[in-house]
């Protein structure tokens, strides 16, 4: 740490809207920015080669690991809620998938009152942060920092799935993130020639040698300094040394979901009883601080092929993944390049829908979840996750105390509403139907998951609540708004006080559709130019 007194800006987590904040804050240089992030550096093959996600995820210097209350919903489960402990945040291990969600739900934002977020005004904001290989220069961006590209592996068995389902009626898509967000096509990543491109290469990496820019990793931030409900600086950790920095014109707070709500609550912003409960004094009553969290469900299905390879099956043949190791190092291709999804299908279970309630991910690779973490299947066989694009529970972020090297609460019942259950029901019934087409029966088997004995409402209900799981996009914490729950306004400053703001996927008043990692890109673009625009 430089001996510098005071900082303009001072960013709390250098996540996926952490590290654009940082950039963005930084470009004039007349403003001094400091990067606060408790995680590691990325300097690791698992955080830069995508097929390295599976290995990246188990391990507590990359993932916070966090742990979640027994799910009554299904069974009492304990589930991890990942969050990303490395610069980069969860744009450094998630599965890469780019999904900038549906225009309704961006309208929705809007119609509750939230100005500025309706879905055209954020289409600059989207085509601001990226340069995308697909699409053209309406709807997409062409000269952003973050590189987005298609998945980079030729499958017959990719195609073969995108035929089926256009068999079925659902339109193909040739650009799921243009001006339609619906129908079925190619799923699009966050890589750069076949390599990972987390928001710590893309947006961090290119300011870093900023003079006016510092960034410490491994720095836990204790807690927001207030004087008079105005945010001064921050206490902060680092290298077993305490210190407190002071800010002159405000703290971003873009811990994440998770996170950001615990430190809020730490700093003595939130609801007054629970404060009250671990002896931390209220500064500002806000009830809404850690409540409505919201989260996909998404529930797994594979089936059996022949004719055909496929990317885990692959493994037990030493010159099949030799080649795949070959391609990716000459081409940036192959096995090594793959995201979590290589096509999608955004669709309704029902009619008269205002958008598409199931995302459908497919990919030519399968895997078995155990208690070490997710191990590859390598007889041939295709794996689907179907996602639930819009839920209808919350749940709530608590402290678990007042010491700040203890993980929150987390409370939530991913499937408590049981029309949520009926919905993926219907959306693997619709799943089957396209495995089952006629563009794909010169690869079709038999259904290994989960299998011609759940066939009923009743045994697919109980597949449903035995199996389901996290897809891992916690959001909803810090939610904008002007209610009484609401934590943040539509310029994101935190509701009470001065000088504070959150910028993260807490402040989601509703989840998107599909994967949230480019909507937390676009909050910190927009965030970004709503605090340059205050201060000036």
């Amino acid at each position: 740490m430089n001996d510098q007194k005071y900082w303009d800006y001072i960013v709390v987590g250098g996540g996926s809207a952490g590290c654009v904040l940082a950039n963005r804050l930084s470009k004039d240089p007349n403003n001094q920015v400091l990067l606060l992030d408790a995680g590691r550096n990325d300097r690791h093959l698992y955080t830069r080669v995508p097929a390295g996600q599976m290995g990246a995820f188990p391990r507590p210097d990359m993932n916070w690991l966090y742990m979640s209350e027994p799910d009554a919903s299904r069974n009492n489960r304990v589930d991890i809620w990942p969050a990303g402990k490395i610069i980069g945040g969860g744009s450094a291990i998630n599965g890469m998938m780019f999904v900038r969600g549906h225009k309704w739900d961006y309208d929705h934002w809007g119609s509750l009152g939230n100005q500025g977020w309706s879905n055209d005004e954020l289409l600059p904001y989207f085509k601001s942060m990226e340069t995308s290989e697909l699409g053209d220069e309406l709807s997409r961006g062409k000269r952003g920092p973050q590189s987005v590209s298609k998945v980079r592996i030729n499958s017959q068995l990719n195609q073969a799935f995108v035929d089926s389902a256009v068999e079925l009626g659902v339109p193909f898509n040739s650009d799921l993130n243009g001006n339609s967000q619906e129908g079925v096509g190619v799923c699009q990543a966050t890589q750069k020639r076949g390599w990972r491109n987390s928001t710590a290469q893309s947006f961090l990496k290119p300011a870093q040698n900023r003079k006016n820019l510092q960034t410490v990793l491994g720095a836990t931030v204790n807690r927001v300094v207030f004087e008079n409900k105005k945010a001064v600086g921050v206490e902060y950790s680092h290298d077993s040394n305490t210190q407190i920095v002071k800010v002159k014109r405000g703290i971003v707070i873009s811990a994440g979901a998770i996170a950001s709500p615990k430190l809020l609550m730490l700093s003595g912003v939130g609801d007054q009883a629970q404060l009250a409960e671990h002896d931390i004094e209220c500064l500002n009553h806000l009830p809404g601080v850690g409540k409505n969290l919201q989260e996909h469900p998404v529930v797994r299905m594979s089936f059996h092929v022949k004719n055909s390879r496929t990317l885990t099956s692959d493994l037990k043949n030493p010159l099949h993944s030799l080649v795949h190791g070959i391609k990716y190092v000459f081409s940036g291709s192959g096995a090594l390049a793959t995201c979590i999804g290589h096509v999608q299908a955004l669709v309704h279970t029902r009619k008269n829908q205002a958008a598409a309630n199931a995302q459908i991910i497919f990919a030519p690779l399968s895997y078995d979840l155990t208690e070490k973490g997710p191990k590859p299947y390598t007889k041939p066989a295709v794996g689907v996750g179907i996602g639930l694009t819009r839920i209808q529970t919350t749940g709530e972020i608590k402290l678990r105390s007042a010491d700040i090297k203890d993980h929150p609460i987390i409370d939530y019942s991913l499937l408590d509403n049981y029309d949520d259950v009926v919905q993926l029901r219907e959306a693997i019934r619709m799943t089957r139907k396209i495995f089952k087409a006629t563009a794909f029966s010169e690869y079709y088997k038999d259904e290994r998951l989960p299998g011609i004995d759940y066939e009923s409402d009743d045994e697919l209900d109980r597949y449903i609540r035995e199996t389901s799981g996290l897809m891992f996009h916690p959001s909803g914490t810090c939610k904008m708004g002007s209610d009484s729950m609401a934590v943040v306004d539509d310029r994101l400053r935190v509701h009470g006080v001065e000088g504070l703001w959150v910028a993260d996927a807490s402040i989601f008043p509703t989840i998107p559709a599909g994967n949230i990692n480019a909507t937390c890109i676009m909050v910190g673009e927009k965030a970004s130019a709503l605090i340059l625009q205050e201060s000036q």
